[in-house]
């Protein structure tokens, strides 16, 4: 198809990933990025497909009135966010119609009429200002920034409207100081973490070779130089993580963490370089609404599967009667066994283990569980499905970051004989299309 003449189409829907669809005149459909439902708008090529086409707004001509002006002057060069084009409400109704577009679509008849299950979307209270955690990439000049959509280049950012403010005064003043120019120049990688807990950042390099004695010596005057950088470390591919470099009284670990208050504190850390999901309000809401789901009883015992730190089993530990929680990434388990210690909690136990090889083997031993909580990377549970459903006694709450892969394994677990409670959306990433969605699956009662 060629493109060299203006290609003008209307915008149907938004579907998952974020991309508006529309048809050509040939019938050909095209995905749009920066587009709206409703909307008239000129397209131009990205990437020319056979069955669709890959394509950006290159003019609208009839606006939605959902359309404002994306207030981030990196916006449309950045990869990051993708929806800063429309108002805030829009956003959170775009993201439940793309999930419930995607069930009622489903081939399962099952998943068509769950939508009646679909709860309102839970919004984010913060708009901007919710990342605790941002990653950048570092250009070859030392100068950190973000990939272009679908590139490699390099965009390079002065502060990021979705990072928090305590990030973006750390990243400021890292940009001026003559020592970071130089650990930059060495970096292919930065990563920024509030501490809630100290009010305060920890930078993480992952640099392109290992540090030298005059690399620890500048990361010291950083840290010492930038009062809102609580602590820095290195690491790379070939050498194992160094630091804390600094001497102040939070720079003694390299744990971050927050509290969780709710009918009593809780304390939950993690390791520098660790997940943790970036909103932390709307975490806590996730925290709260998985503990409903669930249900815990002084009986029970809960399977946690992708447990990272202990998100979601330190906070069911408080009820159940024990939790196995299994994960893949070791600093995550030795994070998920502090957390459990840190909270006198001694009906936890967590396993470093491939989930799939874990969870076979506790079907192989015949164990089960009152309720199993799967909380998977973007891929979903990937053959993991069964596994899941023939080791739930009562319930599955499954906590997905894609609507799609959601979807697929939804009509596998159903087909084990669950039916869908209830369907809950989160906005864990205002301006961006990507969600997070907590289903509550009970299982049929047999005979």
């Amino acid at each position: 198809m060629n493109y060299n003449t203006p290609r003008v189409v209307t915008i149907k829907k938004i579907i998952n990933g974020g991309y508006g669809l529309a048809q050509l005149p040939t019938g050909k459909a095209v995905l749009v990025r920066y587009a709206l439902p409703g909307e008239t708008v000129s397209i131009s090529l990205v990437r020319q497909q056979k069955r669709f086409d890959y394509t950006a707004v290159a003019e609208v001509i009839e606006p939605s009135p959902d359309r404002i002006a994306a207030p981030c002057p990196y916006y449309h060069r950045c990869g990051g966010c993708d929806l800063q084009h429309a108002s805030y409400t829009a956003q959170c109704r775009l993201k439940d119609e793309i999930i419930r577009d995607l069930l009622s679509g489903s081939e399962s008849k099952t998943l068509q009429q769950s939508v009646s299950r679909l709860r309102p979307i839970i919004g984010s209270a913060d708009h901007f200002g919710y990342r605790q955690r941002i990653r950048m990439k570092i250009d070859e000049r030392g100068n950190p920034g973000f990939s272009h959509f679908r590139s490699h280049k390099i965009i390079t950012v002065k502060n990021c409207l979705l990072a928090t403010e305590p990030i973006n005064t750390c990243l400021s003043e890292l940009r001026t100081h003559a020592e970071f120019k130089h650990l930059g120049s060495i970096s292919e990688e930065l990563e920024l973490s509030l501490n809630q807990l100290s009010g305060k950042v920890s930078l993480h390099l992952i640099l392109r070779r290992p540090p030298r004695p005059a690399d620890r010596r500048r990361a010291q005057t950083l840290a010492a130089d930038i009062d809102i950088l609580d602590r820095l470390f290195f690491s790379g591919q070939n050498f194992a993580q160094e630091g804390p470099f600094g001497d102040g009284e939070q720079r003694q670990d390299n744990l971050l963490g927050f509290e969780f208050e709710d009918e009593q504190p809780l304390t939950l850390r993690w390791e520098v370089g660790g997940f943790s999901q970036v909103n932390l309000p709307q975490n806590l809401k996730m925290i709260q609404l998985v503990d409903q789901f669930v249900q815990p009883e002084p009986t029970d015992r809960i399977l946690d599967l992708y447990c990272g730190m202990g998100n979601f089993s330190v906070v069911l530990a408080r009820q159940a009667g024990a939790v196995l929680g299994i994960e893949g990434q070791g600093s995550a388990i030795r994070s998920a066994k502090r957390n459990a210690e840190r909270n006198h909690l001694t009906n936890c136990t967590f396993i470093k283990s491939e989930v799939a090889s874990a969870c076979r083997d506790l079907a192989a031993n015949g164990e089960t569980f009152a309720t199993v909580v799967c909380d998977p990377p973007r891929r979903g549970l990937s053959g993991l499905a069964g596994l899941a459903g023939s080791l739930a006694r009562k319930r599955i709450v499954y906590i997905s970051c894609d609507p799609a892969t959601l979807c697929r394994d939804l009509q596998e677990i159903v087909g084990q004989g669950f039916v869908i409670g209830a369907i809950q959306p989160l906005d864990m990433f205002p301006q961006t299309h990507h969600l997070e969605t907590v289903v509550l699956l009970e299982k049929e009662p047999s005979g």
